[in-house]
């Protein structure tokens, strides 16, 4: 609790001081995942942003399915339904699919990683100017795994890439840097704090980014199979009259 008002003090008033090439946003994820044969992970889960002024500005559901037998390395896919509103509240509906390639190394109590993504439209090459546009993305990041920790910190930072022929041409056109803690909480549920701080640029209309994220996980473990005795053990146990 103490670190999420600290975390709170420094980061609220960012999103007070607005000027014309200010944007802000929040975010709001809340899903399930669950292990599945073949060393597979589900995940299923609703994400909801809002602008600075507290109006849906993006609204989405997403199923994802990960290869989890690797330490090393997590391929994952994930489909998702995206509706998008304007300032007039007018909104439109797409489909998107995005392949992601997470690379992971471990020393000591320090994890490395970088994710590749590229995320596409199904059925069209349409683009709102938003950070779900068809792009390929490179995300750098670290966290410090302490053992029996409660509270896990993370830094990242992640580079947009647009694959599309527009104005200024295919360009990387968007940075991101993101400070995370993860909560460990008791149970099977997990809750993220995220602070973003972005850059757009190269595009018509360029601008900063604050943006505050706050992710909600249940992990639905399979329940442990009681092992069964065989026939000799079961022989043992039997009492016979003397």
């Amino acid at each position: 609790m103490k670190a999420l008002i600290i975390v709170a003090f420094f980061l609220v008033p960012s999103f007070l001081a607005w000027n014309q090439s200010t944007r802000g946003q929040f975010w709001f994820s809340a899903g399930v995942k669950r292990e599945i044969k073949y060393n597979l992970e589900v995940n299923l889960n609703t994400n909801v942003r809002l602008n600075n002024y507290g109006q849906l500005a993006t609204l989405y559901q997403e199923a994802s399915l990960k290869y989890t037998k690797l330490d090393w390395f997590r391929p994952s896919i994930e489909y998702r339904i995206v509706t998008d509103y304007d300032k007039r509240r007018n909104f439109d509906n797409s489909h998107r699919l995005n392949f992601n390639a997470d690379f992971r190394h471990k020393v000591q109590q320090i994890k490395f990683g970088a994710r590749l993504r590229y995320q596409m439209y199904i059925g069209g090459f349409a683009t709102t100017g938003g950070d779900l546009d068809p792009a390929f993305r490179i995300k750098p990041h670290v966290e410090w795994d302490k053992p029996k920790s409660k509270i896990i910190p993370e830094a990242s930072v992640e580079f947009f890439y647009n694959p599309n022929n527009g104005p200024f041409g295919k360009t990387w056109n968007r940075v991101r840097y993101g400070v995370t803690l993860n909560f460990n909480l008791p149970g099977s549920n997990e809750v993220g704090l995220t602070y973003y701080y972005g850059q757009k640029f190269n595009t018509k209309n360029n601008y900063n980014e604050h943006i505050l994220s706050l992710e909600y996980t249940f992990d639905w473990k399979k329940a442990k199979k009681k092992k069964k005795k065989n026939d000799d053990e079961l022989e043992e146990d039997i009492e016979y009259p003397k």
